[in-house]
């Protein structure tokens, strides 16, 4: 049974997912040129070279697959591995107006009349349970969704990882998953010597030390915290969009919305050993809150997701 963490009574709007506002829970994987930011505010195209003897262009280098099982207690070694999940739309529950409920955007009226179009269909999402892959990266992408597709979308659903000294604060006791220390080995002279240059008489090469400060913040180490519920994040992504979850990075399950289910090819390292290869923790709503944590869905007529906040929030009030 995962461990249980009191959840506060908040409503998170949608976001559009792109680079920028997802750079510190992972990577967005799409086509530039379909990029919905404009073209001011996209990140850095990726190295390009030329292949298939000049008919396609090559992206370089577009996520960073991370394998952190060094750091893992049992040292048992991981391997590449690649599922397929499909998964099936999500039910979601009508919407009930609460406008005492605060938003994790701070002071958006998410349920000022003015603001739901008539032609709007605003319906819940109940957050009850995060996950995270604390020694490995995960890559969901999508098969067989277009990217104009309006009938079926999905969301991404992450949260910040919490001190270890705020776990406490929040459950009363100590973070559910503690991160070992790494003893410092002492380095002998043989070792000394080792590093700085191979042997010419064999082909031992010391192993590379990772350098975790030379990581993206999205794929370092991130602790043995809880989520950090007041700043959990709702995305919806296009068919044609993939995205790399950072090492470490809570979210949800994977939440399809729409009329028919996605197959998601997932890309990840695993060893086996069930709490280094996945952490569940469980959201339960806390002591008189009305609700826990929910994402506000809100659809147009053709069932298109819509963005409330961040870039391309049609009307935010800030």
């Amino acid at each position: 049974m995962p461990p249980s963490m009191p959840t506060p009574s908040m409503r998170v709007p949608i976001e559009a997912l792109t680079q920028p506002s997802f750079s510190q829970f992972g990577t967005v994987i799409e086509n530039p040129a379909h990029s919905s930011l404009p073209r001011s505010q996209r990140p850095p195209l990726p190295t390009t070279v030329s292949a298939n003897q000049g008919s396609a262009l090559k992206f370089l280098d577009v996520t960073h697959a991370t394998n952190l099982y060094s750091l893992a207690p049992s040292k048992k070694p991981a391997r590449p591995v690649m599922n397929m999940f499909v998964c099936a739309p999500r039910d979601l529950r009508p919407h009930e107006p609460s406008q005492s409920m605060p938003s994790t955007w701070g002071d958006i009226d998410l349920d000022d009349d003015d603001e739901i179009a008539s032609n709007t269909n605003r319906q819940l999402f109940d957050v009850s349970i995060l996950e995270r892959h604390p020694f490995t990266t995960q890559t969901f992408i999508p098969m067989g969704l277009s990217g104009y597709e309006r009938h079926t979308q999905y969301l991404v659903i992450v949260a910040p990882t919490l001190p270890a000294s705020a776990s406490r604060r929040y459950s009363n006791r100590p973070p559910p998953y503690p991160t070992p220390k790494l003893p410092k080995k002492r380095s002998s002279l043989r070792d000394i010597f080792a590093k700085a240059r191979p042997s010419p008489f064999t082909n031992e090469v010391a192993p590379p030390t990772p350098q975790y400060s030379r990581l993206h913040p999205s794929q370092r180490p991130k602790g043995p915290g809880l989520p950090d519920l007041k700043n959990l994040r709702a995305f919806v992504a296009t068919g044609n969009q993939a995205v790399t979850y950072g090492a470490g990075t809570w979210h949800a399950p994977m939440v399809v919305v729409g009329e028919r289910p996605i197959d998601f090819v997932v890309v990840q390292f695993a060893n086996d050993v069930g709490n280094e290869d996945c952490q569940e923790v469980v959201l339960q709503a806390d002591r008189g809150a009305e609700e826990g944590m929910v994402v506000l869905v809100d659809s147009d007529g053709s069932g298109r997701v819509l963005v409330k906040a961040g870039v391309g929030a049609a009307r935010a009030k800030l």
